[in-house]
């Protein structure tokens, strides 16, 4: 019987007209975001090279000088960066506003700011700043040194002024300055992190974490569409009581539908997956490593199929209840929320429904970070689970009622 019912809602989905716009979108989202060739640009660090990258840094010291260089910036053009509700907001201090700004950097610097312009501009004078590689460089190397004897519970209160004139969602509140300062790597830490994507990560698994933050977001929000039309359709058709006075359980039916909807949502994340996993999965044999070929597999089961399954099951259940478009607007705005929500784009899982890894490579990181992830997709799994079975309980009830949770669709009369 559970056969029979899973094919069936298979080819059901088949037939709909929002499932091949999903494949649509999520294909060409994918593609646009990840066509660059990543692949190509990675090679092994050579010592005496100019520049390695960035890494991030928890040093309290290098973090105040990193922040204070970004609002020596900010200031020197009246320019702030916010995203108080997740979007971007620009503000421009008022002169009054401007002094102050002016007068906290000289209680951190102990030097006016007419010196800190002065170095400023001496500083990127001594890069070539008609390119992107020499501009890089020199944002990289910009730092302001604190005055001897600032600490970091002032800095601290420092930057909570500065929020109070900027506003809400700056980068000068705590989360996002402890999180989003960098320093340049050194050759040692370059070579580091090279050898553990090569190792560890087998390269193409530090690819597919990549893939899976890009999927990641489209995924919080496309199958809403895919689980809100499957509930609806019998409603649209008119042939909720038809299904209602079948003999399979409440439990058989909705099991097979959400299962069915969850393998068709998924297919197009395996292929596509898999599709882009080969150039890098060849790269990786240019370099003598054997790539994880599995990995268009492992690595999304992990990270995406969690995140699926509750989206789909979610919706399911706030259809099933409503008889409405309720969960669009509902879950729309928590995989908005979850996206703007974090203070970085590579890791700081927490319990948000987005798990970003905007990176190729930090593989000793995310290891690192690896409990943390687990628990928020083991968090995400259970409750999927808890949410298809709440939608069974409100299924039984309409059928009992004859159609709605509060019977207003009565049985028909005998």
């Amino acid at each position: 019987m559970f056969g029979v019912l899973f094919l069936k809602e298979c080819k059901q989905v088949l037939k709909s007209l929002v499932y091949y716009i999903y494949v649509v979108v999520f294909v060409l989202f994918i593609t646009s975001q990840m066509g660059g060739g990543e692949y190509e640009k990675l090679q092994e660090p050579l010592p005496g090279q100019s520049n390695y990258g960035v890494i991030p840094t928890k040093d309290e010291t290098q973090i105040m000088e990193g922040t204070l260089a970004g609002l020596v910036e900010d200031v020197y053009h009246n320019s702030f960066a916010t995203y108080p509700v997740g979007f971007y907001k620009g503000v421009k201090l008022t002169d009054r506003e401007k002094e102050q700004a002016e007068e906290i950097l000289k209680r951190c610097t102990g030097k006016s700011f007419a010196e800190l312009e002065e170095e400023m501009i001496q500083h990127f004078s001594q890069y070539d700043q008609s390119s992107v590689e020499g501009m890089t460089k020199a944002y990289a190397n910009y730092t302001v040194s604190v005055k001897e004897g600032f600490t970091y519970e002032e800095f601290g209160e420092a930057m909570e002024e500065i929020c109070r004139l900027v506003g809400k969602g700056s980068s000068y509140e705590k989360k996002k300055y402890e999180n989003g300062v960098t320093v340049p790597m050194t050759y040692e830490q370059a070579r580091e992190e090279y050898d553990a994507l090569c190792t560890k990560d087998r390269l193409t698994r530090g690819y597919m974490r990549l893939f899976c933050d890009y999927a990641g977001i489209v995924l919080a929000i496309l199958p809403i569409f895919i689980g809100v039309s499957r509930v609806l359709r019998d409603k649209r058709a008119k042939v909720s009581q038809v299904i209602f006075s079948k003999p399979a359980s409440g439990a058989l039916i909705v099991v097979s539908r959400y299962l069915a909807n969850l393998v068709m949502v998924c297919i197009p994340v395996v292929v596509t997956a898999f599709l882009l996993q080969q150039p890098y999965y060849y790269k990786a044999q240019t370099l003598g490593i054997q790539g994880d070929f599995f990995a268009f597999l492992t690595v999304p089961g992990m990270w995406l199929l969690p995140e699926i399954m509750v989206v789909l099951a979610l919706s399911f259940l706030l259809t099933e209840f409503s008889d409405s478009i309720l969960a669009v607007f509902v879950q729309s705005a928590w995989g908005i929320g979850s996206l703007f929500a974090g203070v970085t784009l590579v890791g700081d899982f927490g319990l948000r429904l987005v798990a970003r890894w905007n990176t190729l490579g930090k593989t000793s990181l995310f290891y690192a970070l690896e409990k943390e992830f687990l628990r928020n997709r083991g968090y995400y799994f259970l409750l999927a689970v808890v949410c298809v079975m709440l939608t069974i309980v409100v299924y039984e009830i309409k059928r009992k009622k004859g159609g709605t949770v509060y019977g207003k669709i009565r049985k028909a009369d005998r």
